[in-house]
Protein backbone atom coordinates (compact mmCIF):
# COMPACT_ATOMS: atom_id res chain seq x y z
CA UNK A 1 0.00 0.00 0.00
CA UNK A 2 3.02 2.53 0.96
CA UNK A 3 4.50 1.62 -2.27
CA UNK A 4 1.31 2.29 -4.38
CA UNK A 5 0.83 5.73 -2.27
CA UNK A 6 4.42 6.49 -2.86
CA UNK A 7 4.17 6.08 -6.81
CA UNK A 8 1.26 7.90 -7.04
CA UNK A 9 2.41 11.07 -5.02
CA UNK A 10 5.93 10.77 -7.39
CA UNK A 11 3.06 11.04 -10.23
CA UNK A 12 0.99 13.87 -9.29
CA UNK A 13 3.76 15.62 -8.53
CA UNK A 14 5.22 15.52 -11.92
CA UNK A 15 2.37 15.78 -13.60
CA UNK A 16 1.61 19.53 -11.06
CA UNK A 17 5.37 20.60 -11.20
CA UNK A 18 5.08 20.19 -15.15
CA UNK A 19 2.08 21.55 -16.27
CA UNK A 20 0.00 23.97 -14.11
CA UNK A 21 2.57 25.45 -11.51
CA UNK A 22 4.91 27.25 -14.05
CA UNK A 23 1.31 28.80 -15.15
CA UNK A 24 1.03 29.78 -11.46
CA UNK A 25 4.47 30.85 -10.98
CA UNK A 26 4.99 34.96 -9.30
CA UNK A 27 8.39 36.45 -10.50
CA UNK A 28 8.91 32.82 -12.22
CA UNK A 29 9.05 31.37 -8.66
CA UNK A 30 7.22 27.97 -8.59
CA UNK A 31 6.01 26.26 -5.28
CA UNK A 32 8.35 23.22 -3.85
CA UNK A 33 5.39 20.68 -3.96
CA UNK A 34 8.09 18.03 -3.94
CA UNK A 35 9.47 19.62 -0.59
CA UNK A 36 6.25 19.34 0.62
CA UNK A 37 5.25 15.80 -0.45
CA UNK A 38 8.27 14.90 1.44
CA UNK A 39 8.13 16.71 4.77
CA UNK A 40 4.32 15.17 5.00
CA UNK A 41 5.46 11.72 4.49
CA UNK A 42 8.61 11.81 6.51
CA UNK A 43 5.76 13.26 9.20
CA UNK A 44 3.91 9.96 8.97
CA UNK A 45 5.77 7.49 7.91
CA UNK A 46 9.28 8.30 9.14
CA UNK A 47 12.97 8.44 8.03
CA UNK A 48 13.20 5.98 5.63
CA UNK A 49 10.12 6.39 3.51
CA UNK A 50 10.78 10.15 3.40
CA UNK A 51 13.89 10.11 2.46
CA UNK A 52 13.06 7.10 -0.24
CA UNK A 53 10.58 9.67 -1.40
CA UNK A 54 12.99 12.71 -1.49
CA UNK A 55 15.43 10.89 -3.26
CA UNK A 56 13.29 9.82 -6.03
CA UNK A 57 11.57 13.10 -6.49
CA UNK A 58 14.91 14.50 -6.51
CA UNK A 59 16.32 12.21 -9.05
CA UNK A 60 13.26 13.12 -11.43
CA UNK A 61 13.57 16.82 -10.53
CA UNK A 62 17.12 16.87 -12.00
CA UNK A 63 16.00 14.95 -15.08
CA UNK A 64 13.41 17.26 -15.92
CA UNK A 65 14.48 21.04 -14.03
CA UNK A 66 17.80 21.08 -12.96
CA UNK A 67 21.18 22.22 -14.59
CA UNK A 68 23.16 19.77 -12.50
CA UNK A 69 22.19 16.10 -11.87
CA UNK A 70 22.52 14.67 -8.45
CA UNK A 71 21.93 18.40 -5.97
CA UNK A 72 17.59 18.20 -6.01
CA UNK A 73 17.71 14.63 -5.11
CA UNK A 74 20.54 15.31 -2.94
CA UNK A 75 19.03 17.88 -0.59
CA UNK A 76 15.28 16.17 -0.62
CA UNK A 77 16.55 13.11 0.88
CA UNK A 78 18.03 14.42 3.67
CA UNK A 79 15.09 16.84 4.09
CA UNK A 80 13.44 13.79 4.52
CA UNK A 81 15.44 11.85 6.45
CA UNK A 82 15.78 15.00 9.04
CA UNK A 83 12.16 15.52 9.18
CA UNK A 84 11.48 11.52 9.86
CA UNK A 85 13.80 11.60 12.78
CA UNK A 86 11.02 13.89 14.22
CA UNK A 87 8.58 11.43 13.24
CA UNK A 88 7.74 10.24 16.86
CA UNK A 89 7.86 13.68 18.53
CA UNK A 90 5.58 15.39 15.97
CA UNK A 91 1.74 16.09 17.23
CA UNK A 92 0.25 14.93 14.04
CA UNK A 93 -3.00 16.69 14.49
CA UNK A 94 -1.54 20.35 14.98
CA UNK A 95 -1.52 22.66 11.79
CA UNK A 96 1.23 24.61 12.91
CA UNK A 97 3.59 21.69 12.37
CA UNK A 98 3.49 21.27 8.44
CA UNK A 99 3.55 25.21 8.09
CA UNK A 100 6.43 25.71 10.37
CA UNK A 101 8.64 22.44 8.88
CA UNK A 102 7.56 23.85 5.47
CA UNK A 103 9.34 27.31 6.14
CA UNK A 104 12.55 25.57 7.52
CA UNK A 105 12.57 22.92 4.61
CA UNK A 106 12.42 25.96 2.30
CA UNK A 107 15.14 27.70 4.11
CA UNK A 108 17.00 24.70 4.12
CA UNK A 109 16.29 24.15 0.65
CA UNK A 110 17.09 27.18 -0.89
CA UNK A 111 19.96 28.16 0.70
CA UNK A 112 21.61 24.53 0.42
CA UNK A 113 20.78 25.08 -3.38
CA UNK A 114 22.45 27.89 -3.35
CA UNK A 115 25.30 26.78 -2.01
CA UNK A 116 25.72 23.85 -4.29
CA UNK A 117 25.65 26.00 -7.27
CA UNK A 118 27.60 28.76 -5.78
CA UNK A 119 30.71 25.86 -5.65
CA UNK A 120 29.70 24.90 -9.35
CA UNK A 121 30.34 28.08 -10.73
CA UNK A 122 26.70 29.03 -11.17
CA UNK A 123 26.06 32.84 -11.16
CA UNK A 124 23.01 33.34 -9.08
CA UNK A 125 23.00 36.84 -6.84
CA UNK A 126 22.53 36.16 -3.08
CA UNK A 127 20.31 39.32 -2.70
CA UNK A 128 18.37 38.28 -5.35
CA UNK A 129 17.69 35.15 -4.17
CA UNK A 130 16.70 35.52 -0.62
CA UNK A 131 14.44 39.03 -2.01
CA UNK A 132 12.80 36.74 -4.55
CA UNK A 133 13.02 33.17 -4.58
CA UNK A 134 13.36 32.36 -1.09
CA UNK A 135 10.45 34.92 -0.17
CA UNK A 136 8.15 34.23 -2.57
CA UNK A 137 8.90 30.17 -2.39
CA UNK A 138 8.16 30.30 1.47
CA UNK A 139 4.64 31.87 1.36
CA UNK A 140 4.18 29.52 -1.86
CA UNK A 141 5.16 26.15 0.41
CA UNK A 142 3.26 27.69 3.55
CA UNK A 143 0.20 28.02 1.77
CA UNK A 144 0.11 24.94 -0.16
CA UNK A 145 1.71 22.66 3.19
CA UNK A 146 -1.87 22.50 4.68
CA UNK A 147 -3.81 21.02 1.85
CA UNK A 148 -0.96 18.54 0.82
CA UNK A 149 -0.95 17.96 4.54
CA UNK A 150 -4.50 17.02 4.92
CA UNK A 151 -4.19 14.45 2.12
CA UNK A 152 -1.32 12.83 3.51
CA UNK A 153 -3.23 12.70 7.16
CA UNK A 154 -6.31 11.14 5.24
CA UNK A 155 -4.43 8.41 3.91
CA UNK A 156 -2.31 7.74 6.98
CA UNK A 157 -3.93 8.66 10.24
CA UNK A 158 -6.90 5.50 11.25
CA UNK A 159 -9.90 7.73 11.92
CA UNK A 160 -11.04 8.32 15.12
CA UNK A 161 -14.61 7.39 16.80
CA UNK A 162 -16.05 10.32 18.42
CA UNK A 163 -19.39 9.66 20.40
CA UNK A 164 -21.82 12.18 21.01
CA UNK A 165 -19.79 14.82 19.56
CA UNK A 166 -19.23 16.92 15.99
Amino acid sequence: MVILILVLVVLVNLILQTTIFPYISVFGVEPNLALLAVISMAIFKGRFYGSFLGLTLGIIQDILFSPVLGVNSFILFFAGYLVGLLESKIIKDNLFIPILLSILGTIYYNFTYYIFMFFLSKNISFISFTRHVLLIETIYNCVLAIPIYKIFSKIYVAPKIRFGSK
